[in-house]
């Protein structure tokens, strides 16, 4: 089930995880719906600084169980740091 724009932007954290887990949408079809909403709005936003599109396309198919599995986030560059990638702080000299 492809998930229209408009009906990912009505959907809360909840409420895509109870898509997942009822089975109605895959966690990839959910990522693939946030990836377009990233697409779309982040030309007029600059919000994501570092893309990692690619790394969580390969981390979709084994998340650990919980009640937000398969509901994807995206990390703030301002003290939350994830392995394997830079840390800017938002500070150009940093970059």
């Amino acid at each position: 089930m492809a998930l229209p724009l408009p009906e990912y932007d009505q959907l809360d954290a909840t409420g895509m995880a109870e898509l997942v887990q009822k089975g109605e949408l895959s966690s990839a079809e959910l990522l693939d719906a946030s990836l377009a909403r990233v697409d779309a709005r982040n030309p007029s936003l600059n919000a994501v600084v570092h893309d990692l599109r690619e790394r969580a396309r390969t981390k979709v198919g084994d998340l650990p169980d919980g009640p937000l599995k398969g509901v994807p986030f995206m990390l703030k560059d301002l003290k939350q740091h994830l392995a394997g990638t830079p840390v800017s702080g938002g500070c150009k000299l940093l970059k």
